[in-house]
């Protein structure tokens, strides 16, 4: 009787250990995520302003012209 109490808490530390890992291994994904979801952002914004300011000097030389 006390070899399968001993067991059994055994194997709920092992389950619990499982889940630890299975945790931590989805918030380092989460946080891969996140870290490449703000590195494409800020290419977008650099990305973007860039291109404003094409626009702003196209406008410019299109005003010049007319």
């Amino acid at each position: 009787d006390e070899a399968r109490i001993l067991k059994r808490k055994e194997q709920n530390r092992a389950a619990q250990r499982a889940f630890r890992e299975r945790k931590e291994k989805y918030v380092a994904d989460l946080e891969e995520k996140v870290a490449e979801l703000e590195n494409e952002t800020s290419s977008a914004k650099t990305e973007s302003e860039a291109l404003r300011e094409v626009i702003s000097r196209l406008r410019s030389e299109n005003s010049k012209l007319r």
